[in-house]
C-alpha cells in the first residue's frame, strides 16, 4: 500500500457522504484537513491504495487504473 494525499468530494452528511474518488482506497485516520474552521467540511486526507496503482514515483497512475479496472463502467474512464 502507498500513501497519497486526495481531494475529498460530498458533505459529510448521510445522503452525501464524504469519500476519496478512488476505486480502492483506506482513510488514514489523523490525516484529515478541513475546508473550514469549524471541522465540518472535508477537504482533503491521506489514503492508502494499492501499489499497482501508482507509477514508480508513487504517484497515482490514471492508465494503471483504467487498465485494472477495464471492465467497470465507472473505473474504465477514470481520469485522476
Amino acid at each position: 500500500m502507498v500513501k497519497v494525499k486526495a481531494k475529498v468530494t460530498g458533505k459529510g452528511t448521510p445522503d452525501d457522504p464524504s469519500r476519496v474518488n478512488l476505486p480502492t482506497y483506506g482513510m488514514v485516520p489523523g490525516t484529515e484537513e478541513y475546508a473550514d474552521k469549524a471541522k465540518r467540511v472535508l477537504k482533503s486526507v491521506v489514503v492508502e491504495i494499492p501499489d499497482d496503482e501508482v507509477d514508480e514515483k508513487g504517484k497515482l497512475d490514471p492508465e494503471k487504473i483504467r487498465r485494472k479496472y477495464r471492465d467497470h463502467p465507472v473505473w474504465s474512464k477514470f481520469k485522476g
